[in-house]
């Protein structure tokens, strides 16, 4: 860390010095703490700001459980006793498989105390470049100087809601991350919008949490992801020392098949593909389906296929919905479980001149390097805005061990390993 001090005349009250650190990461979550513990382990001090797993805290439901396995749920670290397991010898009991949202959150909380114990958690309202450094703004009003910055916003900006809802409050119609508590849709009725791992987890939580269900979809059937047994044995009869060599032939990211989980999982033979092949291996990654546990869960919600909601308007105190075979419905509120859409001109953290020479695709995801620079020098960006440069894995947390090692080579110069 340097500091840089200002000179005043007598008499003028001397400014506060301006902190210059080498790196900043700008994300509490598992990309800026994997990112923090790659770049400690290359030499460098990052200095993170953020609160300690907000998004997961906030914005993703009690009694959630992560579709990924524990395997493809580590916080990517050299470290190797930053690891789901060490954390279970830590707390002395076996996690569950699939991963309870309570249980990933503390392990995640426990990760950031072994790598980022000075977390700053304030907020970072604005960082500009001035062409040599960049300038951070905090919410006190001190400023911060960095070298370089790694943006670990995770995907809670580019939220989507169907236009339909535009003029809907978020009160009556939320975006599924708008919601950690179900309990207050106890004997509603409630349309979830969506078939993806999300719509169905919420219909599944708020049919639990005694709410009257729907599930509309435009799709002509939900699908669910069977469970992986061939896998399941493959990994029981090559562990222990063998685990390298199971890992080689079938990665821990739990992403993809036989044929195309090393093309997932390895950025360099990702980048290799044809384009259209990279499109394909994006589209299976990110296509709505539903984790194998769900199904039994919903066999009491109704499930109506073939429909979109074509127009909403305030009924009452609840929704009226225009559906697109002609049908109304009445409803008490609308889980909007949509998805996102990438589009970094809504990182309002950068002040406009950045956001001006951050170029982008088209489709809106920025333009990075292999080890996730930005066009503009020293500005980094991890986490699935990444995917189209490094893969799909950069969707999961399991990307954390493609951009961790990337991101401090870039900075350091030196390489570190991925931590499987």
């Amino acid at each position: 860390m340097f500091e840089s001090t200002v000179v005043v005349a007598p008499g003028v009250p001397a400014k506060r010095r301006v902190q210059t650190k080498e790196v900043v990461v700008i994300g509490a979550g598992p990309y800026g703490f994997s990112a923090a513990a790659h770049l400690q382990d290359a030499g460098a001090e990052p200095h993170v700001i953020g609160q300690s797993m907000a998004f997961w805290k906030n914005n993703m439901p009690a009694g959630m459980l992560l579709r990924s396995k524990s395997e493809a749920s580590n916080i990517a670290a050299p470290q190797k006793h930053l690891s789901i397991a060490a954390y279970e010898k830590t707390i002395k009991r076996k996690i569950a498989d699939p991963l309870p949202i309570e249980d990933f959150i503390a392990y995640g909380e426990w990760f950031q105390k072994q790598v980022a114990p000075s977390l700053d958690t304030r907020h970072v309202q604005q960082v500009s470049h001035d062409g040599t450094v960049f300038n951070l703004t905090l919410d006190d009003g001190e400023k911060l100087q960095a070298k370089s910055v790694i943006l670990a916003l995770g995907i809670g900006p580019f939220l989507h809601r169907p236009e339909q809802f535009a003029e809907i409050s978020r009160e009556l119609a939320p975006h599924s991350s708008d919601l950690n508590n179900f309990s207050r849709f106890t004997g509603k009725r409630v349309a979830v919008i969506g078939r993806g791992q999300s719509a169905l987890e919420s219909a599944a939580l708020l049919r639990e949490d005694g709410a009257e269900v729907q599930i509309l979809t435009r799709d002509p059937a939900l699908i669910f992801r069977p469970y992986a047994w061939r896998k399941h044995i493959f990994r029981k009869l090559t562990s222990g020392p063998l685990l390298p060599l199971s890992y080689r032939i079938i990665p821990p990211t739990d992403l993809g098949d036989v044929w195309t989980a090393r093309k997932m999982a390895n950025p360099d033979l990702f980048r290799r593909q044809a384009p259209e092949v990279q499109e394909q291996l994006l589209r299976a990654c990110a296509r709505p389906i539903g984790a194998y546990w769900l199904q039994p869960r919903l066999q009491d919600v109704r499930v109506r296929t073939g429909v979109s909601v074509a127009r909403a308007a305030i009924a009452g105190t609840g929704l009226r919905l225009e559906l697109s075979d002609g049908t109304i419905d009445n409803v008490d509120f609308v889980v909007c479980a949509t998805g996102y859409r990438i589009d970094i001109s809504k990182y309002q953290i950068l002040d406009s001149s950045l956001r001006q020479h951050t170029q982008k695709t088209a489709d809106g995801y920025p333009v990075l390097d292999m080890s996730l620079q930005t066009s503009v020098s020293g500005l980094y960006m991890a986490g699935v805005i990444g995917e189209r440069t490094l893969g799909p894995t950069l969707r999961f947390v399991t990307g954390t061990s493609n951009a961790g090692p990337r991101l401090a080579a870039a900075i350091t110069g030196k390489r570190s390993s991925s931590g499987w």
